[in-house]
């Protein structure tokens, strides 16, 4: 029971802050101003941060044509490719991807620690495409974000030479013999592409701002005038000085509530004189 009183005066409460603010949208000395803060709040995040751009490349591993063992007394199995997909492959590419995570490749690439180029090697899992053949499939995703077209491709071509190299390198490093190599082919490669997310919500933030600025700013301005201080609040009229009666010269009193002046027994007495005490005498 005692909560109820306290609920109705929350929603309440709630209620009148949501209609003040309706009430100052109307009101044009307010929504405009709000409005140009909030349009120039929003071109101010849209231009301060920086454009991106994104560039990608999915890899994927395939066997050579002659299997992946020799036999010299027999010609090479003429074996397609394409169809030697096991997780030998998918092992081979989570070493290659353990390999280039690493900050020394990073650094060999173009790409330092804190610095403006981001770098992303994995088996396609932030890639909402490759999400669902990402974990079938022996596929490396290399992913750039640089702060210019250029740069993001040259970091790209960097990643995937890289790439090849590695895997180049531990082949030899285990004494496979060259024809039954691993390779590395594209699958997909996208060029640079402008990213206007960041840009999209650097503008939305400035725009959400603007608005609570705005229209914060102009209710906290109407209810201070509702509530003044109490030093600035109009205080009780002072009491007139009393006047001088024109005819005998006494002071005169202002009227009471009732219209009558109110009684001083001093003033009485002076104009009526004392009241003599008759004593009733014995019978």
């Amino acid at each position: 029971m005692s909560d109820a009183p306290l609920r109705c005066k929350s929603g309440w409460g709630y209620m009148e802050f949501w209609t003040a603010i309706l009430g100052l949208a109307r009101n044009a000395f307010v929504a405009v101003p709000v409005a140009v803060l909030t349009a120039a709040l929003a071109l101010t995040g849209w231009l301060v941060l920086p454009e991106r751009y994104v560039a990608s490349a999915s890899m994927v591993l395939v066997t050579p044509s002659g299997g992946g063992s020799i036999d010299r007394t027999k010609p090479l199995a003429q074996t397609n490719p394409l169809l030697q997909f096991s997780d030998d492959l998918r092992t081979t590419a989570s070493i290659l991807i353990l390999a280039m995570n690493s900050p020394d490749v990073f650094r060999s690439v173009g790409v330092t620690e804190d610095g403006p180029v981001d770098l992303t090697i994995d088996d396609g899992r932030t890639n909402p495409t490759l999400l669902g053949v990402g974990t079938t499939g022996p596929f490396v995703y290399v992913e750039v974000e640089a702060p210019s077209r250029a740069e993001a491709a040259k970091v790209l071509a960097a990643a995937q030479e890289r790439l090849r190299e590695e895997l180049e390198d531990r082949q030899n490093e285990l004494k496979a013999h060259p024809v039954t190599f691993v390779q590395l082919d594209d699958v997909v490669r996208l060029g640079p592409e402008a990213d206007l997310a960041p840009k999209l919500q650097g503008a939305a933030g400035g725009a959400l701002v603007g608005l609570l600025a705005g229209f914060g700013a102009a209710y906290a301005a109407v209810r201070g005038k509702l509530r003044l201080p109490a030093r600035l609040q109009p205080s009780a009229a002072p009491e007139p000085p009393p006047q001088e009666n024109r005819e005998n010269g006494t002071p005169r009193r202002p009227a009471g509530l009732n219209g009558r002046a109110p009684r001083d027994p001093a003033v009485d007495d002076a104009e009526t004189g004392p009241i003599d005490v008759i004593s009733g005498g014995e019978r």
